[in-house]
């Protein structure tokens, strides 16, 4: 009588508590994980993505500084720094640029703010927004609109050069010290490639 007894009761547990556990495959193969957003993926001193891209529509902030402003005279990048005074906290204007220095912004997703010159045309107060290296284009956005423009990188160096002297404006949530720009651009890049940067910044 008693085996029996026993026999039931272990039939009950292992009907209660399932099949055993599988064993794990070897050699063990890790659960995918998603791969992140190419804006996040440098760690420091690993270098640029090769891509990224920064929305204005997230950018209020920016965006409003536009709302309004007066069209450029002769004072180039400069003059968004007093045209904006009362209207934007917190702007920086770095001087000394590189085209690799505008895509570290982009990358740590800002949007460096340039003036360029296309044609012969009036020069034109533009937010790089987005850069692509397998087809080596910066794209410019209208804050006002959204509307975009591509450029070749020798196209839009040679614009810049004319624009601006390769300044760019940098309108952020926070005020932006020389230090920090630094920091954030040595995520990116070399200290050698930003280290003759000026910024100035209210």
């Amino acid at each position: 009588m008693k085996p029996i007894f026993f026999l039931c009761v272990l039939g009950l547990l292992v009907m209660s508590c399932g099949a055993t556990p599988q064993t794990k495959q070897f050699p063990y193969v890790p659960p995918e994980i998603p791969i992140r957003n190419q804006t996040q993926s440098a760690q420091k001193g690993e270098g640029l993505p090769s891509s990224a891209t920064v929305d204005l529509r997230r950018m209020p902030y920016l965006t409003n500084a536009f709302k309004g402003l007066p069209p450029l005279s002769r004072g180039g990048i400069d003059e968004i720094y007093a045209t904006t005074r009362g209207k934007v906290d917190n702007i920086a204007i770095v001087s000394g640029g590189s085209l690799d220095i505008l895509k570290a912004f982009i990358a740590k997703g800002w949007a460096p703010i340039v003036v360029i010159q296309l044609q012969n045309r009036k020069q034109q107060l533009m937010p790089a927004v987005r850069y692509d290296e397998q087809a080596r284009e910066i794209s410019l956005q209208y804050p006002t609109n959204f509307s975009e423009r591509r450029l070749s990188y020798d196209d839009f160096e040679t614009s810049w050069r004319t624009g601006s002297r390769f300044k760019c404006a940098l309108i952020t949530p926070q005020k932006l010290t020389e230090a920090k720009v630094k920091e954030v651009l040595g995520t990116y890049l070399q200290t050698k490639m930003f280290q003759e940067i000026g910024v100035r910044s209210r």
